[in-house]
């Protein structure tokens, strides 16, 4: 497989990476708006489509893009609008309002009062009109549906890489597919800066890893699958997403029940146009709904105490900042998310390491959120200088001090907003210092991505040359990291 893997560079070294948008939304003539309005009024209404299901099909097989906002004006001015009530899941006459135009409140208060067997029929409702091509993306919406009910119905989580990771930073389990994510955006950066070889390398170990990552049916497993999919589509890596497809399928077909959602997903996508640029924008939609969809029932369970569903915080919050993820404007659900946060920490008491490792975790995200997602920048400020004053001690478990890179970079991204460059410099340093403490070396995965942030910053600060001298340094690294799994 190396030896195929060294000839995908999508494009010249050290040219930018193409992205995939989705096509630019425009004011439509009436005479365009009243063409469409048979077909708007038949899947909006009769097939029972939500807004954002009827605009995706109206883009997808029709090439009509709006917005929201603009499809909102039309129905209102045609005053065409659907019942808020529907069918209950046993066929009888009890109806319960719908959600696809209910607010945050309203989807809060059903989710309260009906039970798992009615969310899952919410989800599948009104499915019956199957239309080429969105039929794919329906099946795709409905196994990751499946998957997320799934999980908040289950027991428990038998499996936590993240707490596994957290107590041993130095040796991260093979089975965790964010570390497998991870390694596809390191050969992702590697092509990018012509280190065609290393890249294949690297390649070669994220397939390995995925083997691995099939075996434990933990919350995380779709989503990072789908977010190495997603950025091998929209960085134009379409010989290398042709391999990871076929591998994963054959892996998936071995190692995961036949009725498996991931399995589902994955025969789709393989149906799936790559190769023209059409085809590419739709994929992207098309996981980009489904995130969308996923974002809509965890919501629904905010505010959960279950210790299990500490994974549902870091699936909206922790790794809200993937390619396929960004924009699921969580800052709307505010004041729910922060008074959920909050009780987690508090239910979190007791000395034991397990303990500790939970409490660095939700404060981490509370940071997150607060300074990513609401940008609160001066309660964010706070939250990372307590976050550095927790773990400020050597003396801690390595965890600490991953903990304290992290909060050592929030800082930073407030510093560089000021043009404080040479405080943002100080703590990005002290950043790549003590993940090398968390991970025992200086070549490890997670070192090297604090080695690019440290490089980007030099570039914001005018420092060229700083910038190229860390780089070099960065790519070092990188191969003594591949260099040393090969020799293993």
């Amino acid at each position: 497989m190396l030896s195929e893997l060294r000839t995908l560079a999508p494009r010249l070294p050290g040219s930018a990476p193409a992205a995939v948008e989705r096509p630019s939304c425009k004011e439509h003539t009436e005479d365009e708006w009243h063409a469409k309005k048979a077909l708007i009024e038949k899947i909006y209404i009769r097939d029972n489509r939500k807004l954002t299901e009827t605009m995706a099909i109206l883009e997808s097989k029709h090439g009509f893009a709006a917005t929201e906002q603009m499809y909102k004006k039309r129905l209102k001015k045609w005053n065409i609008r659907k019942r808020n009530y529907r069918r209950s899941c046993d066929g009888s006459g009890a109806s319960t309002p719908g959600t696809s135009e209910a607010t945050d409140g309203e989807v809060e208060e059903l989710s309260r009062r009906r039970s798992s067997a009615a969310d899952a029929c919410a989800v599948t409702v009104a499915r019956t009109c199957r239309i080429e091509p969105y039929a794919r993306l329906e099946l795709v919406l409905d196994s990751v549906a499946a998957w997320s009910l799934n999980k908040l119905e289950s027991d428990g989580i038998q499996a936590d890489p993240m707490s596994r990771y957290l107590a041993n930073p130095n040796c991260p389990p093979i089975q965790d597919s964010r570390t497998m994510y991870r390694t596809f955006e390191l050969v992702f950066d590697l092509w990018f800066y012509g280190k065609g070889q290393l890249a294949g390398i690297a390649a070669r170990k994220a397939f390995y890893a995925l083997e691995f990552v099939l075996t434990e049916d933990h919350p995380d497993l779709v989503w990072h699958i789908m977010d190495a999919i997603y950025d091998m589509v929209d960085r134009g890596h379409i010989q290398l997403l042709g391999l990871f497809l076929a591998h994963a399928n054959v892996l998936a077909q071995r190692l995961l029940p036949g009725n498996h959602p991931l399995l589902k997903i994955l025969q789709q996508l393989m149906k799936s146009d790559c190769q023209s640029e059409d085809g590419r924008r739709q994929i992207c939609y098309l996981l980009r709904q489904a995130w969308l969809s996923n974002v809509e029932l965890l919501g629904q369970q905010i505010g959960s105490l279950a210790p299990q569903h500490l994974w549902l915080y870091e699936q909206l919050i922790w790794d809200g900042r993937t390619r396929l993820r960004r924009g699921s404007e969580l800052a709307q659900r505010g004041d729910v998310i922060t008074e959920a946060l909050e009780k987690l920490s508090l239910r979190r008491d007791g000395t034991s390491g397990d303990v500790e490792y939970e409490k660095l975790r939700i404060d981490a995200l509370k940071l997150e959120y607060t300074q990513m997602d609401l940008g609160d920048k001066s309660t964010a400020e706070e939250l990372a200088t307590a976050l550095l004053s927790r773990t400020a001690s050597d003396a801690g478990a390595r965890s600490n001090a991953r903990f304290h890179a992290y909060a050592r970079k929030m800082l930073a991204r407030l510093q560089q907003e000021k043009s404080d460059w040479a405080e943002a410099e100080e703590n990005l340093r002290w950043a790549v210092s003590k993940r090398e403490t968390a991970h025992g070396t200086d070549s490890n995965l997670r070192v090297i991505r604090d080695m690019w942030v440290l490089s980007a910053h030099y570039q914001k600060a005018g420092r060229h040359d700083a910038a190229h001298q860390i780089t070099q340094d960065a790519l070092a690294r990188a191969e003594r990291y591949l260099q040393a799994d090969l020799v293993g």
